[in-house]
């Protein structure tokens, strides 16, 4: 054990943080089912509870926080409420506040306010007694809301533009060298400047960012929950220095600049590692490149957060609970079908099962679960894995993705021989899945005897509960997105108007919509008949099945999301 631990890292082990889930049980803020779910998530992330708690939506960061603060004998700051004082801010070096995870708060007199994780760091508060020469008094506040607050604090989009102004003054055209030169030319001001607009995605979470060349230079954007939003523009000149940074950094060629690459790379903002995937395309102008950003704490959602209404999740544990059979999840790309499958085999993964995945590629790497990546050019594809896969003794199969006739034929006889294999597919509805499946080459016979279920599923905009007001939306935007009028009466529609915390848009994070079909006798029979979309959804709505579209209702109507958003999202009619 390390001499230097903690106190934060103290309270936080196991057993302590068991005693913080039992308190916030015995005052009835969370539920023992919670506190079990939390901890699990915990063993597996190594994360601290309180903060596993709160990220999860089980209970508020105030509550959390109160409590530790008063374990602790110091004060609590919601930093979502209070602003720093940018002076006080200032008079330490942005270096050392990201280093010990601290925020001054205000001076008053002869002392300095701070924030922090660990109100008993001793050394953090020495630190901050040096460059300050003021009695340090610490507070607590929660480590998302703390790291939030410090991104707010030192804008990365503030620090790409200076810069931008710093490779300006350094005269930086520098047309006549080559890429490795452009970076080594470069190098200083353009990893601040790659970095400043990667940390400013992650503050504003977002899931990609785009540079798109153009004739007078390099367009940044981000999608930020589903929608792509404008960042800044990059001068012509630091076109190739930038792309060549990002190439670097991903393990790309930087001297091929006429074909498309892939490459990946991870990075570490302050002890949080994200995995960024990325691809680059040749245009008219340069190459245009696309960052993937993939949290691995994502991984660790449990079902019942994703979004799952009514009975739904109820249904679709009861498909993958079953020993053998297929399971698919569907919907475009984007729309989180990873993160469900992800869930499901969170919720799976015990020391009673084999569970072996074939992926393309590995997006996340789960302690349990034996994972495989496809490899095309040694002849490991989806199918050749698949073959291998039924020979290791497997209780539980997940395939990426059934791409071709191959793969589904091997997806379905493995499914038929004793095994529960998960997959996804790319379609619109899951009552189509049968019609893709069929287009495949798989008999229909064969997809009855086989299909457990389908789950169909998009992802909404959530509204920002900090700035969440109710209002009236013009009855066209209600026509737009099919929600009739007796389904408007009576209720009470929510809007975001924008705020601090989510910076300005009204909106913050995503919850997913479902519809989940679940294969009876009826639909069995309607599949190896050949009965029409029209047939199979109708019987699957008499079995009980919400659709796409009844589901964004309800999630407007439970002031979840907007109806301008559901109409982006999910079509008024069929989902």
């Amino acid at each position: 054990m390390r001499a230097n631990t903690t106190v934060i890292e103290r309270l936080f082990r196991p057993a302590p943080d068991r005693r913080l889930g039992e308190r916030l049980v015995q005052e009835g803020h969370i539920t023992e089912q919670q506190l079990r779910q939390a901890l699990d998530v915990q063993a597996r992330s190594h994360g601290l509870l309180g903060q596993i708690l709160v990220d999860l939506g089980f209970v508020s960061a105030p509550t959390v926080g109160l409590l530790m603060a008063k374990n602790f004998g110091v004060e609590y700051v919601d930093l979502m409420e209070v602003r720093p004082d940018p002076s006080a801010v200032h008079m330490v070096p942005e270096s050392v506040i990201r280093a010990m995870r601290v925020l001054p708060l205000r001076c008053v007199g002869e002392t300095i306010e701070v924030a922090m994780i660990d109100p008993l760091n001793v050394a953090a508060i020495d630190t901050i007694h040096q460059h300050t020469n003021l009695r340090v008094v610490p507070y607590l506040t929660m480590a998302a809301e703390l790291q939030r607050a410090i991104n707010d604090q030192f804008d990365a989009h503030t620090r790409a533009s200076e810069a931008l102004q710093q490779l300006a003054s350094e005269d930086a055209e520098q047309s006549g060298l080559s890429h490795a030169e452009l970076v080594a030319a470069s190098e200083a001001p353009i990893v601040r400047l790659v970095d400043s607009i990667i940390e400013s995605a992650l503050a504003l979470r977002a899931s990609d960012i785009h540079f798109e060349p153009h004739e007078g230079g390099l367009r940044v954007r981000f999608r930020v929950d589903g929608t792509l939003l404008d960042q800044t523009d990059i001068p012509r000149s630091q076109r190739a220095p930038l792309t060549a940074r990002l190439k670097v950094l991903c393990q790309m060629d930087i001297t091929e600049n006429r074909r498309p690459q892939d490459g990946r790379m991870s990075y570490n903002e302050h002890g949080r590692i994200y995995d960024i995937r990325v691809s680059s395309v040749p245009t008219v102008f340069g190459e245009k490149i696309v960052l993937r950003i993939l949290d691995k704490s994502s991984v660790m959602v449990p079902l019942g957060k994703l979004g799952f209404l009514g009975d739904q999740q109820r249904r679709f544990e009861g498909l993958i609970q079953q020993p053998h059979g297929m399971v698919i999840v569907v919907g475009p790309t984007g729309s989180g079908k990873s993160t469900t499958l992800y869930a499901s085999l969170n919720l799976l993964n015990d020391s009673t099962r084999n569970i072996m995945t074939l992926e393309d590629p590995v997006e996340y790497h789960v302690q349990g679960i034996n994972q495989v990546q496809v490899n095309q050019r040694i002849g490991l594809t989806f199918a050749s894995g698949l073959r291998a896969f039924v020979r290791q003794d497997p209780d539980v199969i997940l395939v990426g993705e059934i791409r071709d006739e191959e793969t589904a034929d091997m997806a379905v006889q493995a499914s038929l021989t004793g095994h529960l294999v998960l997959s996804t597919l790319h379609t619109n509805s899951a009552v189509g899945t049968v019609a893709r499946l069929t287009n495949l080459g798989v008999n229909p016979f064969l997809i009855a005897q086989s299909l457990l279920g389908v789950c169909s599923q998009r992802l909404v905009a959530r509204i920002c509960n900090h700035c969440a007001t109710e209002y009236q939306p013009a009855s066209d935007v209600l026509e737009s997105v099919g929600l009739r009028p007796h389904e408007a009466r009576g209720t009470s529609f929510r809007r975001g108007m924008g705020c601090r915390t989510c910076h300005g848009r009204g909106y913050l994070g995503r919850i997913g919509l479902y519809e989940v079909l679940t294969v009876n006798e009826e639909i069995r029979l309607l599949i190896m008949r050949g009965a029409s979309e029209e047939e199979i959804q109708a019987a699957a709505e008499r079995n009980g099945m919400m659709s796409l579209r009844d589901c964004a209702a309800a999630a407007v109507k439970a002031g979840i999301t907007t109806p301008e958003e559901m109409g982006r999202v999910v079509l008024a009619k069929g989902g």
